[in-house]
């Protein structure tokens, strides 16, 4: 007998029913597994989704840091040049007149650098990735052009000194050379001489204020001789004609002359006899006598 046909519904296993239906056992245990499946794909997808959450909050975290890291040097390029507009060497190169430079181009290029408008501050406020990133790049590129800015103001005063240097020096060698022989110590324009080799501002000042003060001393002392020589030349002058006008004066007195005239004065013998005026005045004619009277009185024969 075959195998097969030996072979009834007693000994056919159990597992397998006959009208293919799947025991109760089975199908629980099947139920169980797809549960268990179901939860883990669910679980999958949910960490999946979390895990990509923290990865963009990552992101973003880091995008915030690099644009408020951003902004902060901004902030200071920005305080700097600030701070620079203020400083007193930018003042003072800004207040320079154009007669103390000795290239008035440098003052041009200076109002140009400070007159720069300082940049509006950058916010990290975005919430995104792509936002911060975008405000990140905007601050960087702002911090650069305030730096470029304040070095450019920097540029423009260190050039303004060195015009201003050269116009004093250039006006301390033209003081030294016009000062020739004209300073009452020599001595100054040699102290002069050196401060303007050295390029020194400060020396150079002193120098010029020396020099100045010895230039006004010498001019003081040669107008007082010249003042003083006028005056004996003055004096000598007003002498001379007072001694000419007392010739003149002496010269020009009106003068009397006498004219004694003598005759044989005595007789002898005891006689009587007369006399004569021993000498008789002569006034050109205005005397008290006259000629005529004269001659008669000298005719008059003589007694003995």
């Amino acid at each position: 007998m075959d195998k097969k046909d030996s072979m009834t519904p007693d000994t056919i296993p159990q597992s397998t029913p006959v009208d293919g239906t799947v025991p109760a056992g089975r199908k629980n245990r099947r139920t169980v597994v797809i549960g268990v499946a179901a939860v883990a794909a669910v679980a999958l997808v949910a960490g999946g989704v979390c895990g990509y959450r923290a990865y963009e909050n990552h992101r973003v975290s880091m995008a915030r840091q690099a644009c408020q890291s951003a902004v902060t040097d901004l902030n200071k390029a920005v305080k700097s040049y600030e701070a620079l507009l203020g400083a007193d060497a930018t003042t003072a190169a800004l207040k320079t007149d154009a007669t103390s430079v000795r290239d008035a181009k440098t003052l041009d290029a200076l109002k140009q650098a400070a007159g720069a408008e300082t940049p509006g501050m950058v916010k990290c406020d975005a919430s995104d990735k792509i936002g911060l990133d975008a405000a990140a790049a905007k601050a960087d590129k702002t911090a650069k052009g305030v730096k470029a800015a304040a070095k450019a103001v920097e540029s423009a005063v260190k050039a303004v000194e060195s015009s201003k240097l050269d116009k004093t020096v250039a006006d301390a060698d033209g003081l030294y050379k016009a000062t020739e022989g004209n300073v009452q110590d020599e001595k100054t324009r040699e102290a002069l001489k050196q401060a303007i080799a050295k390029r020194d501002a400060g020396a150079i000042a002193k120098a010029v204020k020396s020099v100045n003060d010895s230039k006004a001393a010498k001019e003081k002392a040669d107008a007082e001789a010249k003042a003083k020589a006028e005056q004996e030349a003055q004096a000598q002058a007003a002498a001379e004609a007072a001694a000419q006008a007392q010739a003149q004066q002496s010269y020009s007195a009106p003068r009397q002359s006498y004219t004694p005239s003598y005759s044989g004065g005595s007789t002898s013998g005891g006689g009587s006899g007369s006399s004569v005026p021993d000498f008789v005045p002569s006034s050109g004619g205005y005397g008290v006598g006259s000629a005529n009277d004269c001659d008669a009185a000298c005719r008059a024969p003589i007694q003995h």
